[in-house]
């Protein structure tokens, strides 16, 4: 079961996702004079110095230019798909009416079967909770557990708005209900004050299935998203202080935390991937010296090819890569003499090491590639073994 932070990032996830495809159809239906008001010259100008190999008037074309409906409604369908797996493993009928609602405009522009398909399993599925909950609703409110049976009858009015059961448990019990969001709205104020953003969550989303237009849980909530809010941002600042004194330990923390309180996902990740990268390169790099200075140059050069490939103007490591590779040449030619002198002495298994060794390293060194046939030969001749 995944933890509630976890899919409480995922829905807003999944509604931001889907909130922006929509605003990009609505932008293709601007005028061209309109959008270039939107365009930040800004960006566009730090594209144009950073890529001159580019037309500039790239930043200009609209958006349709790139993708043809098809392949927006793809975008919108697999987005929805993605949102109804999400609903319904919390079963969350909030995203479950959205996901419906995206399913509906696809069937309804293209008559795609597989957003009819969708429809059709949210229409089971709401059906299938429907009873279930009905049934548990009921069996609580027999054992005089109103609060539990509000829940579900909560949830009920949720998949149907209409329900009269629901609306008269809710009339016949509201003082009992009343006075119990009393208590969930003024532990909630507690919660906030200390920062438990969560639990206070958790506390007036149960006061909104009691009653969906509660004012004052409605008033928290939005408290609630302005302080995370402003938190994410303060940490995101700081984790940004922190990457330029390149503290990235630290800042990598800071990063963490506001995108636990909701900060844009792909800002935080390009930096988090930075920091990676960076203490990747750092590692390699002190492993690839370490293995210089006790000898190990063959090590080492795979270590500074693997740095190379991830950040090849790292620090020194070129000129590091020379000198491991002037050593090894130094080695090899060592080792080529050895393995020859062992052949000399008839020590095939032995000069067979060294030379596949060197083989490893450069297969086309000398003659290298005759001395390991030969090698070969000799052992076979001598003891019937390949």
């Amino acid at each position: 079961m995944k933890k509630k932070s976890e899919v409480c990032f995922y829905k807003k996830f999944y509604i931001s996702l889907i909130f922006f495809i929509f605003s990009f159809l609505n932008f293709f239906s601007c005028s061209s004079v309109s959008m270039s008001e939107k365009i930040d010259q800004n960006l566009v100008s730090k594209a144009k110095s950073e890529f001159p190999e580019y037309d500039s008037q790239l930043a200009y074309k609209v958006p349709q230019e790139f993708l043809s409906d098809e392949e927006i409604y793809k975008l919108i369908l697999d987005a929805a798909i993605s949102l109804y797996k999400q609903a319904v493993s919390n079963s969350d009928f909030e995203l479950l009416k959205k996901a419906g609602e995206y399913f509906y405009y696809i069937y309804s522009r293209t008559g795609s079967s597989i957003a009819k398909d969708y429809l059709l399993k949210i229409r089971e599925f709401k059906a299938n909770k429907l009873k279930e909950y009905i049934n548990l609703a009921k069996n609580y409110e027999k054992k005089k557990d109103i609060i539990t049976a509000a829940v579900f009858w909560g949830k009920i009015l949720q998949i149907e708005p209409n329900n009269q059961e629901a609306k008269d448990f809710f009339s016949k019990n509201k003082t009992i209900i009343d006075k119990e969001i009393e208590n969930y709205l003024k532990n909630a104020e507690i919660y906030i004050s200390n920062g438990k953003f969560s639990s206070a969550e958790k506390l007036l989303n149960t006061v909104l299935l009691f009653d969906k237009n509660n004012v004052k849980a409605n008033e928290l909530l939005k408290k609630i998203n302005e302080e995370k809010q402003k938190l994410a941002t303060q940490n995101f600042n700081k984790g940004v202080e922190l990457f330029n004194k390149k503290d990235y330990d630290n800042a990598a923390k800071y990063f963490k935390i506001a995108l636990e309180y909701g900060y844009d996902k792909n800002k935080i990740n390009s930096y988090l991937d930075r920091i990676n990268s960076i203490i990747l390169s750092e590692k390699l790099y002190q492993n690839c010296l370490e293995a210089y200075n006790k000898g190990d140059f063959f090590n080492a050069a795979k270590i500074a090819q693997d740095l190379m490939k991830l950040d090849p103007n790292y620090k020194d490591i070129k000129d590091l890569y020379q000198k491991i590779k002037n050593q090894i040449i130094k080695k090899i030619e060592e080792l080529y003499q050895k393995g020859i002198d062992l052949f000399n002495k008839k020590l095939y298994k032995e000069a067979l090491e060294i030379f596949s060794q060197i083989a490893l390293y450069d297969p086309n060194y000398k003659d290298i590639s005759e001395y390991i046939e030969a090698c070969k030969a000799k052992i076979q001749a001598l003891t019937g073994e390949d």
